[in-house]
């Protein structure tokens, strides 16, 4: 009996163990953040993450294009190929969730394709992420937003859109759009898949380039809205697109 109790502790033991660890299977940009404690739905066992792409359709999403609006794709310029979400044509425009969100972590997986388009044959391959887009707003290429940017050797800067403002550390330039250049390149070479991920946290946000901080902006002048992918004149492919609220 002795030696029965001993093995039903260490098997309830290892149990708890596995169930401990489960709950450390968090990014690690979120367990070694400083502001963690910020984190409450973490620390509270509250959060669940979101797929925002279930690898099949557009479900969650509308598409818009400068050429013919929303939901009317007519040149198929956003569709599902092998898992991933596939942009490609002429057409300048987005794919953007129905809902807006504020105070997560963000997380995609992307990669460049072969093919480039007018007007932008000849320039680097360029998409992004925009985010804070207010439901507000009326569609249109660009709406007020925070970017991310997903540019050739340009990941992880900033643009910011419209009349949206903040403060960063890092270098700015004033241009069309105020741009806040990334403090390094980590972007793998093409072909080769890319992690993007967004740390967003009321007036402040983070990016991180295949898990490095290159960017930080804080009192940003918008803080929740939806969320949108840009298709710019190059072929690109996103996957593993995933939400985690943090607060």
């Amino acid at each position: 009996m002795k030696y029965l109790h001993i093995f039903i502790v260490a098997m309830l033991t290892g149990v708890l163990h596995v169930s401990c660890g489960n709950m450390q299977e968090l990014p690690a940009i979120l367990k070694e953040h400083k502001n963690k404690a910020a984190f409450t739905k973490l620390s509270d066992g509250k959060a669940r993450l979101i797929s925002l792409f279930n690898g099949k359709d557009l479900t969650g999403w509308y598409t818009y294009t400068q050429a013919y609006g929303k939901n009317n794709d007519v040149e198929k310029a956003f569709t599902v190929k092998d898992g991933a979400l596939h942009f490609a044509g002429e057409a300048m425009g987005y794919l953007c969730t129905n809902d807006a969100y504020k105070n997560y972590y963000l997380r995609l997986v992307f990669r460049w394709g072969e093919k480039k388009y007018p007007p932008r044959q000849n320039a680097p391959r360029d998409s992004g992420i925009l985010y804070h887009f207010d439901e507000a707003e009326e569609d249109k290429v660009w709406p007020t937003s925070v970017e991310c940017q997903i540019q050739e050797n340009d990941c992880g800067d900033y643009y910011l859109v419209g009349d949206v403002a903040l403060k960063s550390p890092n270098t700015t330039l004033d241009g069309g759009m105020q741009r806040v250049v990334r403090t390094e390149n980590f972007e793998n070479p093409n072909p080769e898949w890319n992690t993007i991920e967004l740390i967003c946290l009321d007036n402040t946000s983070e990016h991180y380039v295949n898990g490095h901080k290159v960017n930080e902006g804080y009192d940003i002048s918008v803080s929740e809205g939806k969320i949108l992918l840009q298709l710019e004149g190059a072929e690109i492919f996103y996957k593993e697109i995933e939400l985690l609220p943090l607060k």
